[in-house]
């Protein structure tokens, strides 16, 4: 049986259609993301599971049970918000405890009397969990944004919800803590077993956190799986362009060779219609001479060392070029290569490098270089699958 269902949701406000049509599956015991643009009805989509905006039409099913009519109180399911939303009159005690002191399903909390002491014994017990001990007697203002957002998780997590939705939970955080507390989340939903959908337009928080992700545009669910899966391999331009891959080039397919698992395409860029080309590893439903795009994450782009053999590994699809930009941004070097000075010539190739490999290369701009792109990290798109509108 499935733990969350969402079917065939639709929403619309002042006549703009928000959600359509949105059907999805949640597995118990995992964490599921839903990505996409900012204003997509992501956190729409969150209020109407948990009961607090009521859908045009369709149905929320927990747990193989009807839940559209009931009130957000009775559906077990607790929310995150990306701003803590903490009492500033209670101290983090009460604040962690608000919650659980309303909860009227005492069984399930295996508190037995639903007193004082055991409130207390039970939040304590959530705070050392989430490593925020030695906190309970503070208020919101005497405590940094990262404390407060685990106090806003441990609020969540004390009524032992069926499921817990996180809207944006780190948007509000710097680097460092957003990465404590994604690291926290983690490791408390792998101990406790919680089940978790995260709706968020940051792709480090789905590739950090997630099981499963689903990606909403256009108010459609256009994509879902394993987000390693969708990254490196995205069913259409649109998921694509939305995942940021910016290596996407036009090709024709030159050659298929099934029997020796590998096509070979010609780029089209720029108007470019000379034999420059490159060979990737054989994928079904493609034909010769057929019009395409294929992507190549920057991250997947190896250059090559001068002082090293390549091993046969890198030895696929070469090419030779010039740095002609270089960007630090959070641990990496994000690098412009150029083939070429020749604007009708020139393919341009993004790659992520980490700041250490590009020092003890002695990389810089205006250095040139050797690529290679590996036949497996290139994905090749059908045309039909051009951006949306």
């Amino acid at each position: 049986m499935n733990f969350l269902e969402i079917k065939n949701i639709n929403k619309s406000f002042k006549n703009k259609k928000i959600l359509k049509d949105i059907t999805l599956t949640i597995k118990k015991g995992e964490i599921s993301s839903i990505f996409g643009y900012s204003g997509e009805g992501k956190s729409t989509l969150l209020s109407i599971i948990c009961g607090l905006i009521k859908q045009d039409s369709g149905d929320i099913l927990l747990k193989g049970n009807n839940i559209n009519k009931m009130e957000p109180y009775e559906r077990s399911i607790s929310l995150v918000m990306d701003e803590p939303l903490l009492f500033p009159n209670m101290n983090i005690m009460n604040n962690i405890a608000f919650g659980l002191k309303l909860n009227k399903n005492i069984a399930k909390l295996s508190l037995g009397k639903h007193n004082e002491k055991s409130i207390k014994k039970t939040v304590l017990n959530i705070m050392d969990i989430l490593g925020i001990s030695g906190l309970e007697k503070r208020y919101p203002n005497e405590i940094s944004m990262g404390q407060s957002q685990r106090i806003s998780l441990a609020r969540a997590i004390v009524t032992n919800p069926e499921i817990i939705l996180m809207d944006e939970p780190f948007s509000n955080l710097d680097i460092i803590s957003k990465t404590k507390v994604r690291s926290l989340i983690k490791n408390i939903q792998k101990e406790l077993k919680i089940t978790i959908l995260l709706v968020t337009h940051d792709i480090e928080d789905v590739m950090n956190l997630s099981d499963t992700m689903f990606i909403l545009n256009n108010g459609h669910i256009q994509d879902s799986g394993n987000p390693k899966d969708i990254l490196k391999k995205p069913s259409t331009m649109d998921t694509a362009y939305l995942l940021g891959t910016e290596n996407i080039f036009e090709g024709k397919i030159a050659a298929i060779d099934k029997e020796n698992n590998n096509i070979m395409i010609y780029f089209k860029n720029n108007g470019l219609n000379n034999e420059q080309y490159i060979e990737s590893y054989y994928q079904q439903e493609f034909e010769e001479n057929e019009n395409v795009y294929f992507v190549i994450r920057p991250e997947d782009i190896i250059i090559l060392r001068e002082d090293r053999t390549p091993s046969k590994a890198v030895k696929e699809n070469h090419f030779r070029g010039k740095i002609t930009s270089a960007v630090f941004t959070s641990r990496m070097m994000d690098i412009l290569i150029d083939t070429s000075e020749n604007l009708a010539d020139n393919i341009q190739f993004k790659v992520l490098l980490p700041f250490h490999a590009y020092e003890i290369m002695n990389l810089s701009v205006g250095k040139s270089v050797s690529l290679s792109l590996k036949k497996s990290a290139i994905h090749i798109i059908k045309k039909k699958h051009a951006r949306l509108k």
